[in-house]
């Protein structure tokens, strides 16, 4: 069957959806699809193919003019014109036309996972300060990084990094902190003091003097010492004693 049969009449209209492209062979093939199961089936997940492609598993030679790509060049290209094997090719193959923010939207639980770990696990090495969560945000779309939402965030986060090296300097970094706690604040600070991060020392004086030292993310350090001051009115001594990546 010749592909390229009909007219412009047949076309599907884009509306919502958008196109994958493909090309090889000298040869360049489009598709209709539903963006979001289509990004989704080009992330690994588990999705129907039926519920990807749309206007009947129509191959296009080229879209905006409705020519349709011919069995004899899919089956020199994909190695079958079989619609279903061709249109999976095609979303494994090919490039999906979808704007940043439809990517966006796509990914935004596993980007902000992304974000809340690097706001509060990283900092500029050269100032030890942490980087603002909307300049993070900014130069990842800047430096076009792509989030993959079933990936590992830690995973993410190192490739993130590196990614965003020449822009935007990030570093994970941890702080050792020393807290010493008056007896009249241990009460209220004991139990907020060994979830605020992993307690690594704690030490009781004879007359009921709290030492604790806890290692959190760098990112969280102002404002942990601020609360802890806080809830203290100023009483806590908290000395950083040791910052490491």
């Amino acid at each position: 069957m010749d592909r390229r049969s009909g007219d412009r009449s047949e076309r599907v209209d884009l509306g919502k959806f958008t196109l994958v492209r493909y090309s090889s062979h000298g040869k360049r093939f489009e598709m209709v699809v539903n963006p979001e199961p289509a990004f989704l089936f080009t992330q690994g997940e588990d999705v129907d193919i039926d519920d990807v492609v749309e206007g009947g598993y129509i191959i296009f030679e080229n879209f905006s003019r409705g020519l349709k790509a011919t069995d004899d060049d899919l089956a020199e290209v994909f190695g079958t014109s079989e619609d279903r094997e061709v249109a999976k090719l095609m979303l494994k193959k090919g490039e999906l036309q979808l704007t940043q923010e439809q990517r966006r939207a796509f990914v935004q639980e596993k980007r902000d996972e992304i974000l809340d770990y690097l706001e509060k696990h990283a900092v500029n090495p050269n100032t030890k300060s942490p980087q603002p969560r909307q300049r993070i945000d900014n130069a990842m779309d800047a430096a076009g990084v792509i989030i993959n939402k079933d990936e590992d965030t830690k995973a993410q986060v190192d490739r993130i990094i590196r990614q965003l090296t020449s822009t935007l300097p990030l570093s994970l970094e941890s702080a050792t902190v020393e807290f010493v706690v008056a007896p009249k604040d241990t009460g209220p600070l004991y139990g907020f003091l060994q979830g605020a991060g992993e307690p690594i020392n704690e030490n009781w004086g004879g007359d009921g003097t709290l030492t604790m030292i806890v290692r959190v993310p760098s990112g969280l350090v102002a404002g942990l010492l601020e609360e802890v001051s806080d809830k203290s009115k100023g009483r806590v001594r908290a000395t950083v004693i040791d910052r490491s990546g």
